[in-house]
């Protein structure tokens, strides 16, 4: 990145106003520019300034990535650290020797140095762990990232404790259109300057003007320079936790476990890196004679009330439009949770947490989510082991399991084991709202398809009622709500199957009412079909369990009579006469006294079919008719 100098910056320069080294330090960081220089050269000037010597060689003893390594003079220190780094530290340790005070009131600069001394030291952990870049190097950019704000004290003493006076409380975008505004450029902007013209990588350069407002940066995320970023913008968020008051602290510390999260630093990790940054920070305050001063062990910085959730991402809310989820995240580690539980809530999820296994099997037995988030270590069970039992208890929910580059290799079993997607570590918004979407789509789907079988199946139920009732109706006479003629010659055909594979006997009843035209003719249809229901129930109440009662057609009935003789049979139809003829039928006009001729006929070698029983049984009720009606024809 190639920073354009502004006038003033020129101007500044050419005056000789900015802050820069002086002495023995200007003379290393001249040399170590020069293409032939040898290692002793620079070793021998560096000799010249004791004072300079000891704190190098104690700087280096406390940079250094190799801690078996000893360092006992300025050669140890330059071959442990690289003559890059070496010249990056000298000037550091210069600036900060030059300019610890200064003649603006309203600027605290050992509050600055001490703010830019613990974001470098944390830079210098934060790029240990992440491999992304030198350690030694990162800790000078988290030094001097902020180098622009100083230069502004340095040359306008007065005027920028003025505007300091007037930018209380102000937002750093406020701040800068101020300075702007008196002075033609702003703290960030000559920061870039002042690193370009101090040699400093092209990528450190875009790094100090982004990591105070990342949001703006045009860094593809997920890239190694986003990543830098993040690196540096979280090593900030440490220092200013660390140095914070109590009221504002809790603000920042939700900022602070919010970012780590998402550049995948866990609680744990980042209590071991906060506590380690305030140890070398207490160290270097004693090399520098910048005082003693107490602090806290860092999980003491980082309490909150377990209730408190981290703030909303700004970054989250163009994702409200997604189809809304019940989601369950298993994450032992309380950042993590608590970030990926910011960005669900504020994309319009409903989230639930468990912290173990058996906290989140619980949990899925009570709410049933539509996805679950999974780390993919957790306690008492490993994430895969959890999903395979989870994929047997719910087989429609959606799986998303938490993976690192060292699980890349074991990915088959996370796809046997029936998960559905996975996310590596660091989290990247994009692909984590990317994720979101498509668990959505999958979960809208399932819930479409499961609508759309509930809606076959209570249509494949109802036609099967409508199926049943229409073959109700198809088999039911509906005026006496008895088997109609259908029914009759289908049940006589089943019973006459069964009477001759079983070898069983069967016998059939025709029933007619006596001199029912005529009543019809006196009294109307309407008290002959009330006359026709008054002998059907009669019938019914007087028929055994086993007989079937059916309405044959007009007045007639008939009654079939599995596994019976014909003397039974005859006996029963004499019930049934019995009891038609002593009763009184009651209607409008009056009351009548019905009577019913019934033949009765058993299955025998005379009978081949079910025609013919029903013949013979038809016949003998003539013959009860001719023979004076009210009386039954065996």
């Amino acid at each position: 990145m190639n920073a354009p100098e502004s006038t003033l910056i020129t101007r500044l320069k050419i005056a000789d106003r900015l802050p820069t080294p002086k002495g023995v330090a200007l003379e290393v960081i001249n040399l170590s520019q020069q293409e032939n220089v040898s290692t002793q050269d620079i070793v021998r000037l560096i000799g010249t300034d004791p004072a300079l010597s000891a704190r190098v060689i104690q700087a280096a003893y406390a940079l250094r990535s190799n801690s078996s390594m000893p360092l006992a003079t300025i050669t140890d220190a330059v071959t442990v650290l690289g003559v890059r780094a070496l010249r990056q530290l000298v000037l550091s340790i210069a600036m900060i020797s030059n300019y610890r005070k200064g003649p603006c009131r309203q600027f605290n600069y050992l509050n600055f140095w001490a703010h830019s001394l613990l974001t470098g030291i944390a830079a210098k952990h934060l790029a240990a762990r992440a491999r992304l870049y030198a350690a030694e190097e990162f800790f000078v950019l988290g030094l001097l990232a902020n180098i622009g704000q100083l230069a502004m004290v340095t040359v306008y003493p007065e005027a920028y404790g003025e505007l300091l006076e007037r930018a209380k409380e102000m937002p750093l975008e406020a701040l800068r259109n101020l300075e702007r505004c008196q002075f033609g450029c702003d703290q960030v902007e000559l920061s870039v300057a002042m690193l370009a013209d101090m040699h400093f990588p092209e990528i450190f350069q875009a790094l100090a003007q982004d990591f105070r407002q990342p949001a703006c940066s045009t860094m593809v995320e997920g890239t190694r320079d986003w990543r830098l970023l993040q690196l540096l913008q979280v090593a900030s968020m440490v220092a200013e936790a660390c140095l914070s008051t109590t009221v504002a602290r809790d603000a920042l510390v939700n900022k602070l476990k919010l970012h780590a999260g998402r550049i995948d630093i866990g609680f744990e990790q980042l209590v071991e890196i906060g506590d380690a940054c305030i140890r070398d920070w207490l160290d270097w305050l004693a090399l520098l004679n910048m005082g003693k001063v107490h602090v806290p062990p860092f999980a003491e910085l980082l309490k909150q009330p377990e209730a408190q959730l981290l703030e909303v991402p700004q970054w989250a809310r163009g994702s409200l439009s997604m189809q809304r989820l019940c989601v369950l995240v298993v994450e032992d580690d309380r950042v993590t949770l608590e970030c990926l539980q910011a960005m669900l809530i504020a994309a319009g999820h409903e989230v639930l947490a468990a912290r173990d296994n058996l906290e989140a099997m619980q949990v899925v037995a009570q709410k049933q989510p539509q996805l679950v988030i999974t780390g993919w270590k957790i306690p008492k069970l490993e994430g895969i082991a959890l999903c395979s039992e989870l994929r047997r208890s719910l087989r429609e929910v959606y799986l998303l399991i938490l993976a690192t580059q060292e699980n890349v290799d074991r990915l088959n079993e996370v796809f046997e084991a029936g998960v559905d997607d996975y996310l590596l570590k660091p989290v990247s918004q994009n692909l984590f709202f990317a994720r979101l979407r498509a668990a959505g789509r999958v979960v809208r789907l399932q819930q479409e398809l499961a609508f759309d079988r509930e809606q076959l199946l209570r249509f494949s139920t109802d036609l099967a009622a409508s199926n049943e009732r229409l073959q109700e109706l198809a088999l039911t006479d509906m005026l006496t709500e008895l088997p109609n003629r259908r029914c009759a010659m289908e049940r006589l055909e089943q019973e006459w199957a069964l009477a001759v594979r079983g070898s069983r006997t069967l016998s059939c009843m025709m029933v007619d009412i006596d001199h029912f035209k005529p009543i019809n003719d006196k009294f109307g249809h309407q008290v002959g079909d009330e006359a026709l229901k008054y002998v059907a129930k009669l019938l019914r109440q007087s028929a055994r369990g086993q007989d079937v009662l059916c309405r044959y057609g007009g007045e007639e009935f008939v009654v079939i009579c599995p596994d019976t003789g014909i003397k039974a049979a005859c006996q029963c139809a004499e019930r049934l006469r019995g009891n038609i003829a002593a009763e009184l039928f009651k209607h409008q006009g009056g009351e009548l006294r019905l009577t019913i001729s019934i033949g009765v006929v058993e299955k025998n070698e005379a009978t081949t079919c079910v025609e013919d029983l029903l013949a013979f049984a038809d016949e003998r009720m003539y013959a009860a008719k001719r023979a004076g009606r009210n009386r039954i024809a065996c």
